[in-house]
């Protein structure tokens, strides 16, 4: 190509030379309009719509184990029992002192009533009444803290306790994740942000199951725009009815952003970068002309021209770097046909 502009350009300069107009013979192009889809693909990682590891709240030792290893389990159900012998006792304790408050208070009453003892003796009474009942209902909250119930219906995992081990408070017994309907979490570029919205359909395929297609949809958008990487991130719910994904699974998320149908593409090379902004130089009525352009989403090879240029303008495609605006410029056609012209005699 280099070789080809040189022989074309010495004729034309050689004729510039006789008097001309110095032409600059150039690649140019007519600039039209794309069909373009905002489609946004991404990849990432499937996690449970609830998740969490059962721990103990008290210290002791396991009972009972009322699950099996990848079962489902429904909220509510008692799924660990921890002996509770020394915490019945407590509370029987408890409750023992209660009673006794209780018939002393009303005791209390009735020699007030006969003026036999003051009211301040009555009020102590009550007071004393009322921390055993509180002593009494934190005896009974720690006996129930020996059964640990599912919060949720979910699949139980793995178990990492026997029974008749002893566990200590915060200890990890067991991990349970809500299976019927999983998320994906997504980057999307700020640049889109406009174009999603809660309820956007999305499309997933899986390597560990090739040939399917899942849908999904977008549940929640992330308020803040990442920095670093320009992105924001996105929520989206997948129903799982038949149980097939499974969370850590990876994911290929596409998703049809819709908005402009049609977009002005051209090559990267076409635009000229300065300083305060980015240009390319237009062909109008045969001369260079430097318009200031404004760019959009760029993809291999190419980029959006969102304002400064419209479809019909003639762009250069090359040979910037020897343009100055207001020189005139020739196709290389136009500068060959100018060649066997002047090699021929005839005017240009």
């Amino acid at each position: 190509m280099r070789t080809l502009f040189i022989l074309l350009f010495a004729p034309v300069l050689a004729f510039a030379q006789a008097g001309g107009p110095p032409f600059i013979p150039v690649n140019m192009m007519k600039v039209s309009e794309t069909p373009v889809s905002n489609t946004v693909n991404a990849v990432g990682a499937l996690i449970a719509e609830d998740s969490v590891v059962l721990r103990p709240e008290i210290d002791g030792r396991i009972d009972k184990l009322l699950f099996k290893e990848g079962q489902p389990v429904k909220k509510g159900a008692v799924l660990v029992v921890l002996d509770s012998a020394e915490q019945r006792a407590r509370l029987a304790a408890a409750q023992a002192d209660l009673n006794l408050a209780q018939s002393r208070y009303k005791r209390s009453e009735e020699l007030v009533a006969q003026n036999f003892i003051s009211r301040q003796a009555l009020d102590e009474a009550r007071a004393n009444l009322d921390i055993l009942r509180a002593r009494r209902q934190q005896e009974q909250v720690a006996l129930d803290k020996t059964s640990i119930r599912a919060p949720f219906s979910a699949v139980v995992g793995l178990r990492q306790v026997s029974p008749g081990a002893y566990v200590s408070k915060g200890d990890e017994i067991v991990r349970l994740d809500a299976l019927g309907t999983l998320k994906l979490e997504v980057p999307v570029p700020e640049t889109l942000l406009s174009l999603v919205r809660i309820g956007l359909p999305i499309s997933l395929s899986f390597d560990a199951l090739p040939g399917q297609t899942f849908s999904g949809t977008v549940h929640a958008i992330d308020p803040v725009v990442d920095p670093v990487s320009r992105n924001v991130r996105v929520r989206a719910r997948i129903a799982n009815p038949k149980g097939q994904l499974k969370p850590g699974m990876f994911a290929r998320a596409t998703a049809d952003l819709g908005g402009k149908t049609h977009a002005i593409l051209l090559p990267e090379q076409v635009v000229v970068p300065k300083s305060d902004g980015s240009y390319v130089f237009l062909a109008i009525d045969g001369k260079a002309e430097l318009r200031k352009v404004t760019l959009g989403k760029r993809e291999p090879g190419r980029v959006e021209i969102v304002s400064g240029v419209k479809a019909g303008d003639t762009v250069v495609l090359d040979g910037q770097i020897k343009l100055r605006p207001g020189i005139p410029v020739v196709t290389l056609d136009q500068a060959a046909q100018m060649m066997k012209n002047m090699q021929a005699g005839k005017p240009r």
